[in-house]
């Protein structure tokens, strides 16, 4: 393998690596300093491939200052339909 290719898989994994850490300290956060509030589950979208199911869980919630906010939900569960209220914890700058 020539320096290009090694350079380029280096570069690779520092983003991959950098991604991870930047989810794992958000992810941290809202666990210690998140606000609960209520949602709702707005849609539930099934990204199948050949090779895995995912699905991804949306849901809406309104800001302190009252604007109307659509994320996705980590590590929900796969019983939640649209129209259903759940109890969210979200990060404090977004509510």
């Amino acid at each position: 393998m020539d320096l290009r290719g090694v350079l380029m898989r280096v570069g690779f994994l520092a983003i991959f690596v950098a991604g991870a850490l930047f989810s794992a300290r958000l992810k941290k956060q809202i666990e210690e300093n998140g606000i609960e509030t209520i949602g709702t589950i707005s849609r539930v979208v099934d990204d199948r491939s050949q090779e895995e199911i995912k699905i991804q869980v949306y849901a809406r919630y309104r800001s302190r200052d009252g604007k109307e906010i659509e994320g996705v939900l980590t590590n929900a569960p796969p019983n939640l339909f649209p129209g259903q209220k759940v109890r969210l914890k979200c990060h404090q700058s977004t509510r």
